[in-house]
């Protein structure tokens, strides 16, 4: 495996000015706060980080402040996949050219039914697009999302053809037995849990982390887990189920509006609550009780949330 990455990663948000502009100086304080507070690795540019609200010009706009942040790059990964191989291929070289090696990839997704085949060459327009041996692609299984899944066959294909690039998995389907067939049938693949509910699970049977939405909130919880499996503790089942009620509590809501609501009220900054649309902010009722929810399992956020 080398220098690939493992543990516990957040699908971090994006935060968004009361103009839905991008808050940049906002998204990189959140993003750096994530690392100090239990992330191994911060996703950007994933489904929780509203991706696909947000235009080329406005990625690549970010990513050239990324490149300037002092974050390290060695900690992130970037969410490339897009229905156009053009656009995959711009995001990948522009992430790539920041240092940044690890891509998440989703199919695709917005032509329903592909085959395999289909689904193949897309990937091997991408791959030979880019042009470099670099890139470790993660592929973003996601199917109640994208309706486009990764069949174990075409998985298994992608690695024959892209040994060392074609990495691993965030399998946000929430099917357990998936991921661990996944990790028990391919060598050399790493799966990542798409939820933290199944992290403990998932690094029993041979997977390597999570990488979770929820995570912008549960992250020092997650690390906790994660430390104490590699430490072999005899807590470590205990704190995935305290893990597992704060993930229930929180998957009732939407996750973008819901994790905002979180770090409006812990920040004061009430700019945390934007959203685009078709999300909208939690209206008062239920971020109340989102909040009475959350207290119910004891739940807080670590201190100096951005």
């Amino acid at each position: 495996m080398g220098d690939r990455i493992t543990g516990v990663m957040a699908a971090g948000l994006t935060a968004f000015n009361d103009d839905l502009s991008i808050d940049v100086a906002g998204t990189l304080a959140h993003t750096k706060w994530l690392l100090a507070n239990g992330c191994d690795v911060v996703l950007l540019f994933g489904t929780t980080g509203e991706a696909n609200s947000l235009s080329m010009k406005e990625r690549l706009s970010f990513l050239d402040a990324l490149g300037t942040s002092g974050l390290p790059m060695d900690k992130l990964m970037i969410g490339t996949g897009c229905c156009s191989v053009a656009d995959t291929v711009e995001l990948t070289k522009a992430t790539l050219a920041l240092g940044i090696k690890d891509a998440l990839m989703l199919p695709p997704f917005y032509y329903k039914n592909p085959s395999d085949d289909g689904v193949f060459a897309h990937f091997d327009r991408v791959m030979n697009g880019v042009g470099s041996n670099d890139v470790r692609v993660y592929l973003y299984h996601f199917p109640q999302m994208s309706a486009v899944p990764f069949s174990h066959a075409l998985i298994g294909r992608l690695l024959e053809a892209f040994p060392g690039r074609v990495c691993g998995v965030k399998d946000s389907s929430g099917d357990f037995e998936n991921m661990k067939a996944m990790a028990e049938r391919f060598e050399n693949f790493d799966v990542f849990a798409g939820t933290e509910r199944y992290l403990l699970d998932v690094l029993k049977v041979g997977g390597v982390g999570t990488i979770t939405a929820t995570g912008n909130a549960t992250s020092a919880q997650c690390g906790a887990v994660y430390a104490a499996w590699k430490a072999k503790s005899t807590s470590v089942e205990s704190l995935q189920e305290d893990l597992t009620a704060l993930r229930l509590a929180l998957q009732n809501y939407p996750p973008a509006a819901a994790l905002k609501e979180l770090l409006a009220r812990e920040s004061g900054k009430a700019s945390w609550r934007n959203v685009r649309a078709p999300f909208l902010p939690l209206p008062k009722e239920k971020a109340d009780a989102l909040v009475a929810d959350m207290a119910k399992v004891s739940f807080k956020l670590p201190a100096q949330a951005a």
